[in-house]
C-alpha cells in the first residue's frame, strides 16, 4: 500500500520548470485556432477601394492653394454631405491629395468600402474645389469606377501556418515523450525497495 501511494505522489508532481509548464500548452489546438481565427478575419473584413480625379490648375500657386484647401478635415464631411450618403456609412471616405511642388497638376485621392463611393467621393471633392476654385482650376480627368480592391486578401500569411503546426506537433510530441520518460522513472523509483 505504501509503495501505491508512494507512486501516485511522484507520478502526481507537477513539472516545476517554465519549460515543462510552457510545452505543456495544447499548441496544436492554438495554432489551429489561431489560423482560423485569421483566416476567417481576413475574408470578412471590408475592403478599401480607392479612386483618383484630376485637377489642373492654371499655375503653380494656385496648384499650390487647392492642394492646401483639399487637405482641410472639414471637406470629408463636405462630400458626404454632397453625395446625400446615409448616415451608417458616415466616417467611410478618406480624402487624400497628392501634388508634386511645381506642377499644375492636383490629384484628388478617395478611399472607400465601395468602389462606386470611392470614385464620386474623389469626383466630388474635385468639383467643390474647382467651383471654389474662382476660374483658376479645371477638372480634367474624372475618377474610374475601381475594380480591384487596394487592400486585397492576401493569404500568403497561411504559409506561415504550415511550419507553426509542425513546431507544433514536434513541441507537443517532445513534451509527451519527457512526460512517459519521466513517469517510467517515478515509477521505476517508487517499486524500487
Amino acid at each position: 500500500m505504501g509503495r501505491h501511494t508512494a507512486r501516485r505522489r511522484h507520478s502526481d508532481t507537477p513539472p516545476s520548470h517554465w519549460t515543462h509548464l510552457l510545452a505543456g500548452v495544447p499548441w496544436i489546438t492554438l495554432v489551429l485556432v489561431l489560423t482560423l481565427l485569421g483566416a476567417g478575419w481576413e475574408l470578412v473584413r471590408p475592403r478599401t477601394y480607392t479612386a483618383l480625379a484630376t485637377i489642373t490648375a492654371t499655375d503653380e500657386r494656385a496648384a499650390d492653394r487647392a492642394s492646401v484647401r483639399l487637405t482641410d478635415p472639414s471637406l470629408e464631411g463636405e462630400v458626404e454631405a454632397a453625395v446625400e450618403l446615409d448616415p451608417e456609412l458616415a466616417d467611410d471616405i478618406r480624402l487624400e491629395v497628392r501634388h508634386r511642388q511645381s506642377d499644375p497638376v492636383v490629384r484628388v485621392v478617395a478611399h472607400a468600402p465601395d468602389p462606386r463611393l470611392a470614385a464620386l467621393a474623389a469626383d466630388t471633392a474635385a468639383a467643390l474645389e474647382v467651383q471654389d476654385g474662382e476660374g483658376e482650376l479645371e477638372f480634367t480627368a474624372a475618377a474610374e469606377i475601381p475594380t480591384q480592391p487596394t487592400d486585397r486578401q492576401d493569404l500568403r500569411w497561411l504559409l506561415l501556418a504550415g511550419p507553426a503546426l509542425v513546431a507544433a506537433l514536434w513541441v507537443e510530441g517532445a513534451h509527451r515523450a519527457w512526460l512517459r520518460d519521466r513517469s517510467g522513472r517515478l515509477d521505476a523509483v517508487a517499486e524500487a525497495p
